[in-house]
């Protein structure tokens, strides 16, 4: 019986899998926190937009929106719908309003490293590490 050379040895198939793995868990990490990272930005421009979309609303209305709903009802619309609904990339958005003031939360759904944030009539983008972002927090510089 001749024996066949071709293939592979276990061994060098476990040191090759031994090696996926430890790129594997240098990897992962550094795309989560690129994903979480990615996450964060997107909200701060939805912010910016909330913010822009409120003042906008209240020059042509004479007041700030009561809620997001207030912002994609007038015509044309100042959010777009998924805006609208409070929910984008990842977070959750409220915004209250009366006469003259409003506070818009962003808040993550899932509060992993993720950075809570808030803005309010004055337009200054405030986060907080630890929970719901307010006026007292930090600006996001």
């Amino acid at each position: 019986m001749k024996r066949s050379d071709h293939g592979f040895t276990l061994l060098e198939l476990m040191i090759v899998i031994a090696v996926l793995v430890i790129i594997a868990a240098i990897a992962i990490p550094n795309l989560l926190i690129s994903l979480n990272g990615g996450r964060e930005a997107a909200a701060i421009g939805s912010m910016r937009t909330l913010s822009t979309a409120a003042e906008q609303y209240r020059l042509r209305q004479g007041s700030y929106p009561s809620d997001l709903e207030d912002l994609a009802a007038v015509d044309p619309a100042l959010v777009d719908s998924e805006l609208a609904n409070g929910l984008r990339n990842g977070y959750n958005f409220q915004l209250s309003g009366q006469q003259s003031t409003f506070d818009c939360f962003a808040d993550p759904i899932s509060e992993n490293g993720s950075r809570f944030f808030f803005v309010d009539e004055t337009g200054v983008i405030r986060q907080s590490d630890s929970g719901t972002a307010g006026p007292g927090d930090h600006p996001v510089g």
